[in-house]
């Protein structure tokens, strides 16, 4: 016979609360004492039914008033819980890799990224989105944003919080399914500092019937950090690797990036981008750019950092390519190069790679083009995996142009060639991938080195 848990559980809970209510089959007590309500079981020929009936006493009326006001509890949890299951998504993805190189350095496993997200809807046009980022094993935790979208037309909206720098293609959608290749490009590491954030807000819309549709996003947010003073704070998390607010020799803008928890807001930075979707079938053109001061109050000039950037994608039946490029313009490196040498000056070994003659160079440049062939397609099959061969070259020269009296540096991290090889298989589904590539790169000295990558990526949502 079924049974249903759940009265049972609220009609003892309640008879516990009603005082007078007892079950009638413990008649130990002296007759008159206690014995107002009877439960009996009757048998319906399927389901057990309970009665309740009054012996004498009269408080029927409160055991039914309490189990009544226990069911609309349990209706309310039933609403909150239907409601946070239609209005709250949680997503995420991740990548773990295994790269091993020719030379003399060892393989080695990195659970690269692990990445929680939420996106929430309070209303029919006001949403949250928020990821928190765990990268290396959970050895290093990053806020990559937080803000809400207030929807008010299509053409324009406005966006408030921790927000992806739109610049570049990869560093807003930046999930390792969306790209080919194990690690991220070279390019979107060393020139377009991805994944990059900033804190402020702006304004979003797309006009759907110029040229094909256009998108654009612009966005008012804390600026970068070029210069730091000699045991600068990047806060209480390791954010970004460590080693944030201050732009580098063989890295460039990469480490001027500060997490939001002590990113200094005495400099604003104006970002945006525009993006031509579907200018013709298959065909995307897109535009960035970003600037502001980066000095943040430290020295009197502003080291303005301006990055201009471009990129273009298609794709036509199996066939797909996409191209990017980008020029990044600092002024005052000199400046900012005479107050690293000093700071090291007070605190010796704070900066090596400027103790070492690497210095900010006040023009940075990066381009890459990459191909891809999608096999099933290529061969007529229909089927849900996807298997796809690609190349890509990559130029980047972090040094492009120097300040007056510094050299660019020496060595093997200034200008760079790199060449990437691979196969990436999607089975069965876009958003789990399984990749390998070969990655050659040659330095400007002469030297190279390669590497063979393998990864698995995957999104969830």
């Amino acid at each position: 016979m079924k049974k249903s848990f759940m009265v049972a559980g609220i009609l003892a809970w309640a008879l516990w609360q009603v005082p007078g209510a007892v079950w009638a089959q413990n008649t130990a007590q002296p007759k008159g004492q206690n014995d107002d309500i009877l439960i009996i079981e009757e048998d319906s020929g399927g389901d057990d039914i309970l009665i309740i009936e009054e012996d004498g006493g009269g408080s029927v009326e409160d055991l039914q008033e309490e189990i009544d006001r226990l069911a609309d509890e349990i209706d309310d949890m039933r609403d909150l819980f239907g409601t946070l299951r239609k209005n709250v998504n949680v997503t995420g993805y991740g990548e773990t890799h295994f790269n091993i190189p020719t030379d003399e350095r060892d393989a080695q496993f990195d659970a690269h990224r692990f990445v929680v997200g939420i996106n929430a809807r309070f209303t029919d046009w006001i949403f949250l989105n928020a990821e928190i980022d765990y990268e290396h094993a959970g050895q290093q935790l990053e806020f990559e944003m937080g803000y809400l979208d207030f929807l008010l037309d299509p053409k324009v909206n406005f966006r408030a919080g921790t927000v992806l720098v739109p610049v570049g293609f990869l560093n807003e959608f930046h999930e390792p399914v969306l790209f080919w290749t194990v690690e991220r490009p070279v390019f979107h590491n060393r020139i377009i500092p991805t994944s990059w954030n900033g804190t402020g807000g702006g304004f979003f819309g797309t006009f759907g019937n110029f040229l094909g549709g256009m998108n654009y996003r612009i966005y008012a947010v804390n600026s970068l950090q070029s210069i730091r003073p000699a045991g600068f704070s990047t806060g209480s998390g390791t954010g970004f690797g460590g080693d944030s607010g201050r732009f580098r020799a063989s890295s460039g803008i990469r480490s001027g990036r500060l997490q939001p928890n002590n990113a200094i807001a005495s400099d604003i930075a104006v970002t945006g981008r525009i993006e031509l979707s579907n200018l013709f079938p298959g065909f995307q053109l897109a535009a960035s750019f970003y600037t502001g001061q980066t000095t943040q109050g430290l020295i009197e000039e502003g080291g303005r950092t301006t990055i201009i950037e471009g990129d273009i994608k298609y794709r036509r039946k199996w066939f797909e390519m996409n191209a990017s490029i980008a020029n990044v313009h600092i002024n005052n490196a000199t400046e900012l190069n005479n107050y690293a040498i000093a700071q090291n000056a007070i605190t010796a070994g704070t900066f090596p790679d400027i103790a070492a003659g690497r210095f900010i160079a006040s023009n940075i440049l990066g381009y890459n083009v990459q191909f891809g062939i999608h096999w099933p397609q290529l061969l007529g099959k229909s089927t849900s995996h996807d298997i796809v061969t690609h190349f890509m070259y990559e130029f980047i020269d972090t040094q492009n142009e120097m300040p007056t009296g510094f050299a660019p540096q020496t060595g093997s991290r200034g200008e760079t060639d790199v060449y990437t090889a691979g196969v990436a298989w999607f089975p069965s589904t876009p958003n789990v991938a399984l990749k390998a590539d070969y990655t050659h790169q040659v330095f400007q000295d002469g030297t190279s080195n390669n590497q063979v990558n393998f990864g698995i990526a995957y999104m969830f949502f």
